[in-house]
């Protein structure tokens, strides 16, 4: 999984409108300081030097670090305290007069801010059709009964018009009843479209008529013969195939494969394939991927499958992508499982914390979990972030006015309705408050035809990366304005850490553990407190 981003399918509170306008800023300044509460004088190292996210002072979770005394934009002038002249209206005063272009330096301050501009690793897999809506509750907890189930059923595909599917080996189409309903030699390939009302047709290649029609009731399943594994989408994967047409915008593809082996791609798919010495963090995510799968199992029960195959719940892509070190991590933790008051936990899990990872219930609509607390991504204090491997450490996006406020217009809607109005012109962005531990609770946007705010994890689905459909990558980030001489907004730019929810483990934190010498354990206490380690 992602690392969990709605990638785990949850959402946060609803957004909620502002009604009034604000005037804009009359100068080109940082964030106010309350919704900043760092202390001035500390600094965010690069992502060479990792940091320390806990300053004194807050026991459970840290405020962001103060900026820098340089920044990676404007090195050639180290920051100084600004005096009565640096607050002149409407741009920023130099020893020798006004700089014509105050947002290179507001630009710096805020690249100080998180320590260095980081590279990107790539936008997030987009959601599948048919995805649960944000704020789905989480799943029932299973009865004290629960054990490991000895496959799963994987949706592939969810409401989509036709599906090409062929075997590695002979294979045979038939109904659950066991009537065979076509046969092929190994690599043939099939088509099944979805066909009015609610019906769909089987279709051999070059063929134009259907060999068979199925009714909305009926359920197809591909039987390769032997070992052979079943293929859709360039993609071969272990087990048998399960068509139907009960979702009402067409058809779902279900793979159901033995659950060990599912784990065995899940694996490569959300943590990669870390140098040897990381070995410890993929047995980790053997673990987690193990406990979340148990405590979720049966959650698309209403789609006729138990997980997606992708960020809504975990990423498995067939066998085609699996590994021999995430084969070996999945067998030497075979069975061991992470639990909490008798059942599995839900072990959510994120790409990359940027210090600290967070409290669900600051994330989503969640309750108070024991063991989804916050914790520091280090040894303690002054021995910097495990997870300052990852190149999203520290990040850095850059808007003109004019795109941000076209992605504002046009997915700002579905997190608050309210977004609909903003069709004036851009005065601010900022943030109004911020959880705990430093990540961005409420985020206001001030036009000249109203104000709207944002809340929690969802800023993220409404601050689209630049040039890309691409969520934000955390919320643990400060965002301001840049003005021109006039006063007028010109651009938006937000600098921030980490990439994901931020919530359980961070795998680039658990990477970091492992190459410091710890074994899977350790790093599973460190991030899931209260847990208990048992085999099933």
């Amino acid at each position: 999984m992602r690392c969990w981003s709605r990638e785990e399918g949850q959402g946060t509170g609803r957004s909620s409108g502002r009604s009034g306008r604000r005037s804009p800023a009359p100068r080109c300044a940082p964030p106010r300081r309350s919704a900043f509460p760092f202390r001035r004088r500390r600094r965010w190292p690069s992502r060479s030097s990792p940091s320390n996210l806990s300053p004194a002072g807050l026991a459970t979770c840290p405020a962001p670090p103060a900026p820098a005394r340089r920044s990676c934009l404007a090195r050639s002038r180290p920051h100084r305290t600004r005096s009565r002249e640096d607050r002149a209206p409407a741009l920023w005063r130099g020893r020798n007069g006004p700089y014509p272009w105050g947002h290179l330096v507001l630009a710096g301050l805020l690249a100080a801010a998180v320590g260095g501009c980081a590279g990107s690793r790539g936008p997030e897999p987009p959601r599948p059709p048919g995805a649960t809506g944000a704020g789905a509750p989480p799943p029932a907890r299973p009865a004290r009964g629960w054990h490991s189930p000895r496959s799963i059923r994987i949706g592939l595909a969810a409401g989509v018009p036709r599906v090409k599917v062929s075997g590695s080996t002979a294979w045979t189409l038939r109904t659950l009843e066991g009537k065979t309903v076509l046969a092929g030699a190994p690599g043939d390939r099939i088509t099944i479209l979805a066909q009015a009302p609610g019906g769909f047709g089987v279709f051999r290649e070059g063929v134009p008529e259907p060999v068979w029609s199925g009714e909305r009731q009926d359920t197809l399943e591909l039987v390769p013969e032997g070992n052979g594994s079943s293929g859709w989408s360039g993609n071969w994967y272990r087990g048998t195939f399960r068509i139907h047409s009960s979702n009402p915008e067409g058809l779902t593809l279900v793979n159901e494969v033995a659950f060990e082996d599912y784990l065995r791609s899940v694996l490569p798919n959300e943590i990669g394939t870390p140098p040897e010495t990381d070995f410890a963090a993929v047995q980790a995510q053997a673990v987690a991927a193990r406990s979340y799968t148990i405590a979720y199992l049966g959650r698309r029960a209403d789609l006729g499958f138990d997980l997606y195959a992708s960020v809504e719940d975990q990423v498995y892509g067939g066998k085609t992508r699996e590994n021999p070190q995430s084969d070996r991590a999945v067998a030497s933790t075979r069975g061991e499982v992470l639990t909490s008051d008798g059942a599995p936990i839900r072990a959510l899990y994120s790409s990359a914390c940027g210090g600290r990872t967070a409290n669900v219930e600051d994330v989503w609509p969640w309750d108070w979990t024991a063991y989804l607390r916050s914790v520091r991504d280090d040894s303690g204090p002054g021995t910097g972030s495990y997870c300052s491997l990852s190149s999203n450490f520290r990040w850095r996006e850059e808007w003109d006015v004019a795109p941000f406020m076209a992605a504002l217009r046009q997915y700002g809607p579905a997190e608050n309705p309210a977004a609909a109005r903003l069709t004036g012109d851009l005065l601010d962005v900022r943030v109004d408050k911020r959880s705990r531990c430093g990540r961005v609770s409420d985020l206001a946007v001030s036009t000249t035809t109203g104000d709207v705010v944002f809340h929690g994890d969802r800023t993220r689905w409404v601050l689209r990366r630049p040039g890309t459909s691409a969520i934000l990558r955390s919320t643990f980030f400060k965002i301001g304005v840049l003005r021109d001489e006039d006063g007028r907004a010109v651009k938006v730019v937000a600098t921030g850490g980490g990439n994901g929810h931020g919530i359980g483990m961070c795998q680039w934190g658990a990477m970091g553990m492992a190459r410091a010498g710890m074994d899977y354990r350790e790093i599973l206490r460190h991030y899931y407190k209260s847990t208990r380690l048992e085999r099933i």
